[in-house]
C-alpha cells in the first residue's frame, strides 16, 4: 500500500515483484499464479496535478483460446495515472488522462494498480498466433480429430443405405 498524493508529491520510486491470482477480477484473464515486476515513479505533471508513472513487466500465464493449452504472454506495460479524491474530480480530468479515484483512507493497493493495468492492457481472447506469432502445436491434432468423430455420427449417415 502507498499514499499516492505522498508519494507523487516527494517524487518516490519503487520496484515490486506483484504476485498475481486467477481469481477476483482477474479469473479468467490469467490462468496460472505468475509474478510480475512493477516499477512507480510519482511526480507532477505539468498542470501541476499528481502523476503515477509505471512499467509492469514480466510474463503472466494464459490461456490460448484455440487450443486451451496454457501459455507464457510477455508483459512490456506503460502506464501514467492520476491519483483523484473523488468522482467529481474525475468529470473535470481532460480525456487522454487516467484516472483513479482514491478513498478517503488515501492507500492504494500495488496490486490493485496492477490488476487495473493488465485488465486494460489485455487481449480480448489469447491464442499462439497472437502471442508467440505461430500456430498451436496441437492444432492439426485436435481439428482432424473433431473433423473425423462428426464423420462416424452423422445423423445423416442411414439415409445413404435407404435408395
Amino acid at each position: 500500500m502507498i499514499d499516492p498524493f505522498r508519494f507523487a508529491r516527494t517524487g518516490e520510486q519503487l520496484e515490486r515483484v506483484i504476485n498475481l491470482t486467477p481469481e477476483g477480477r482477474l479469473e479468467g484473464i490469467i490462468a496460472e499464479k505468475c509474478d510480475v515486476t512493477l516499477d512507480l515513479k510519482g511526480g507532477r505533471h505539468e498542470n501541476k496535478r499528481f502523476i503515477l508513472d509505471g512499467h509492469i513487466s514480466g510474463l503472466a500465464k494464459v490461456q490460448c483460446q484455440v487450443c486451451l493449452e496454457t501459455m507464457d504472454m510477455p508483459l512490456d506495460i506503460d502506464f501514467r495515472v492520476f491519483p483523484l479524491k473523488s468522482e467529481d474530480q474525475v468529470e473535470r480530468l481532460q480525456e487522454e488522462f487516467e484516472p483513479i479515484v482514491i478513498d478517503e483512507s488515501n492507500n492504494l493497493a500495488l496490486s490493485e494498480l496492477v490488476t487495473n493495468e493488465l485488465i486494460l492492457s489485455m487481449p480480448v481472447a489469447f491464442s499462439h498466433i497472437e502471442i508467440e506469432g505461430k500456430d498451436c502445436a496441437n492444432r492439426t491434432n485436435f481439428t482432424s480429430g473433431v473433423i473425423q468423430e462428426e464423420k462416424k455420427i452423422s445423423p445423416f449417415a442411414i439415409l445413404k443405405t435407404k435408395k
